[in-house]
């Protein structure tokens, strides 16, 4: 079953005498499922005495009108007297200063940050909320499932880094002491002279060596790691039938952007770590939200990041923008229907099975007060519910062959290595320069439409199948990865690598251009940091030349054959800057494409179109197969029209999103594809099949949204 379905209780709200009219509104408008907040500090607020009876009475409602039920929960609102109960518990910062917990800015009763997971008398307590809520609700037949840790939260308001306190420092030397074989493995690798543990100390804060401040980081996301798996193996060993997920606030790659003093990048865990263990994972979306809104390709890409690290797991889109995202004392835009469904079945088109809204009403609690509300006060909660409901008959009519789906396998990949996130947040206390250096690449895959895959460096077992691999900002770079990355070209795969590829280890200490793996390899080397000059570089590929986008400096590129003083490249990718490896090849760069190329695309500049011609060129070259083929319109600025293609049962589904100023769309398939006619299940039109060139040829003229799905 394909959920569709809206965050509905945040105790105490919305308030009781809205919730029997509500449930039966929440029917009417074609959503079949209702999520509920269920928070530690309200169903605790003393110890060990538990009060559901809110709880049961929405559960109950929810049954009668035929919606399911999942249930999150909220066990980063800690209850008052935590620190009553599990004395010395708090949190403490980089600074030695316990951290004082205050109320969540957006719940109403409980605290934030509370005690820290590693205090073994926390995490007892937390069990003990999860086995009481489990117990209450695991009987109930309209429970869908569980999401065991919304957004990944637990150093909220904790006004600095976290956690310093002695139970996370003894974790983290051994976690050290595991990773390294002990303390003499460590001081090899660090290049340090410890004589004890107690002298290993954790990084502090951005622009100190870089080598604490890595592990630190690679430590704490790992950490959280091991928090998601414990939450999910208590929930799980409790009720075995149910789905239990858990949800970032944004999908991993993202959050290099969290800055300091807040937090670490990735200090919220890893995606690819959780669907190892978990039944799946979400993320929260909100693409409308005032002043950082997502432009379609950023969306789809966002969905994409999550895809890749599911690997076939569960997909939710755990809290999707309701209504408009007032701030205090804001008036954001208010949220269209036909954005807003591009967003569900944009989700759908990448596999998700999940879609939950945040909110039904609008909040009444705090900074979010008069905000989120898909039947909220924006103007269009309307034309929103109209068309959801149009949306749940789709669903009830073809969920079959929704549930069946399944995207279109990808032969191109695009490296994230979350190292390189740890190395720039020490320096820069913000991971942002190479998060936007993977955003770019993927954009530009989403507006060509060409299927890819994030690899994440731990997991480059997903390079079965991909053909070519992008690295972005890929600047660290340890010997297991480097081996497994020259056996993927060993074997005919090609790297396209950007400059200082490799030139750090995990260990945060510079390697010399001579000393990098790819280097002694082919012996192609950059020969040093040169100031960027202009905006652009000029690249030749396959004897045509591209003006493209580069950012930050250029390195240039020596050859073997080449002299090293006057062998400089400003070219950087060239003949001279290609080397064959087995069956396959290297690409040297020597500058940054992504990030430049994504700042060159919000801006709508020229440079932005020759980046995705050059990338087409390098997908071709690599003998890519595209499952499907725009023949018009083309992508013109930031108007480009979208396909995403996959199997469904025997057949094919493909989903088409036009542009707002697109009336027809022409595409080409592989033979055999469709056949004699395609059905759009979204608008009910029937199109027939054309022939040509070898290819199969529909024409779709433009739908009210702009969505059309064909069976």
């Amino acid at each position: 079953m394909i959920h569709l379905g809206v965050q509905y209780y945040r105790p105490p709200f919305p308030n009781p005498r809205y919730w029997e009219g509500d449930m039966a509104q929440i029917a009417d408008s074609g959503l079949n499922t209702i999520q509920l907040w269920v928070v530690w500090a309200w169903v605790e607020p003393e110890p060990g005495k538990f009060r559901f009876d809110d709880y049961d009475r929405i559960v109950e409602l929810a049954d009668a009108h035929g919606l399911s039920v999942v249930l999150s929960t909220i066990a980063a609102i800690h209850p008052y007297w935590i620190h009553r109960v599990v004395p010395g518990s708090e949190m403490v910062d980089n600074f030695g200063h316990k951290v004082v917990s205050s109320n969540r800015g957006e719940c109403h009763f409980g605290l934030t940050p509370g005690g820290c997971i590693d205090h073994p008398g926390v995490w007892e307590r937390m069990q003990g909320f999860f086995s009481a809520t489990v117990g209450q609700y695991q009987g109930a037949s309209n429970l869908a499932g569980w999401d065991a840790w919304n957004e990944l939260r637990w150093n909220v308001q904790a006004d600095g880094l976290v956690c310093y306190c002695p139970h996370t420092m003894v974790r983290f030397r051994e976690w050290l002491e595991h990773k390294y074989g002990g303390l003499d493995g460590l001081n090899e690798s660090w290049q340090r002279r410890y004589a004890s543990w107690e002298d290993v100390l954790p990084g502090k804060s951005p622009n100190r060596p870089y080598t604490e401040l890595m592990a630190f980081q690679d430590f704490i996301s790992w950490r959280s790691v091991m928090h998601a798996r414990a939450r999910y193996d208590h929930i799980k060993g409790l009720d075995l039938d149910r789905v239990v997920t858990v949800h970032g606030g944004q999908p991993t790659v993202l959050h290099g952007s969290d800055s300091y003093p807040n937090a670490t990048a990735l200090h919220r865990g890893n995606d690819w770590s959780f669907a190892d263990h978990i039944d799946g994972i979400g993320c929260s979306s909100f693409p409308l939200w005032g002043g950082r809104e997502m432009d379609r390709a950023d969306f789809f890409a966002r969905i994409d990041f999550l895809t890749s690290a599911a690997n076939g797991k569960r997909v939710w889109l755990s809290e999707l923008q309701g209504g408009r995202s007032n701030i205090g004392f804001s008036v954001a835009t208010s949220v269209d229907a036909a954005s807003q469904q591009r967003w569900v079945w944009s989700g759908l088109s990448s596999g998700a099975d999940t879609v939950l809204f945040w909110c039904w009403r609008d909040e009444v609690f705090g900074r979010e007060t008069t905000g989120f509300g898909l039947a909220g006060n924006d103007g269009l909660a309307a034309e929103r519910l109209q068309a959801m409901k149009h949306t749940g008959r789709v669903l009830d009519e073809y969920g079959q062959i929704l549930e069946s789906y399944r995207p279109a396998s990808a032969e191109v990949g695009i490296y994230f290595s979350p190292h390189a996130y740890y190395l720039h947040w020490s320096q820069e206390g913000t991971a942002r320069t190479p998060l936007d250096g993977i955003r770019g690449y993927a954009r530009a895959m989403v507006r060509t439409n060409v299927p890819y895959l994030i690899v994440e460096e731990n997991h480059l077992e997903r390079l079965q199948g991909i053909k070519i691999l992008f690295l972005p900002r890929a600047i660290v770079l340890d010997e297991p990865v480097a081996r497994a990355l020259e056996a993927f070209v060993r074997g005919g795969g090609i790297l396209v690598c950007e400059s200082e590829f490799g030139a750090f280890g995990s260990n945060g200490l510079y390697r010399y251009p001579e000393d990098r793996h790819f280097a002694r390899l082919t012996g192609v080397r950059e020969i040093g940091r040169r100031r960027l000059e202009t905006e652009t570089i000029p690249v030749r590929f396959q004897d045509i030349e591209y003006l493209l986008p580069a950012a930050q400096w250029i390195t240039p590129v020596a050859c073997p054959e080449e002299d090293t003083a006057g062998g400089e490249s400003p070219t950087a990718l060239s003949s001279s800057g290609q080397a064959r490896l087995g069956e396959g090849r290297i690409l040297f760069c020597g500058s940054y494409l992504g990030d430049a190329y994504l700042k060159a695309s919000l801006a709508g500049r020229a440079q932005a179109e020759a980046f995705e011609r050059f990338l087409s060129a390098l997908i071709r070259d690599a003998a890519v197969g595209l499952p499907v083929r725009v023949i018009a319109p083309r992508a013109s600025g930031a108007s480009f029209v979208h396909v995403r293609v996959g199997k469904s049962g025997q057949g094919m589904a493909t989903f088409v999103f036009a542009p707002d100023d697109v009336e027809r769309v022409e595409l080409a398939f592989p033979p055999g594809s469709y056949g004699q006619g395609a059905k759009d299940i979204v608008s009910g039109q029937v199109m027939p099949v054309t022939r040509a060139g070898g290819e199969e040829r529909i024409t779709l003229e433009r739908t009210e949204w702009g969505i059309s799905v064909l069976i």
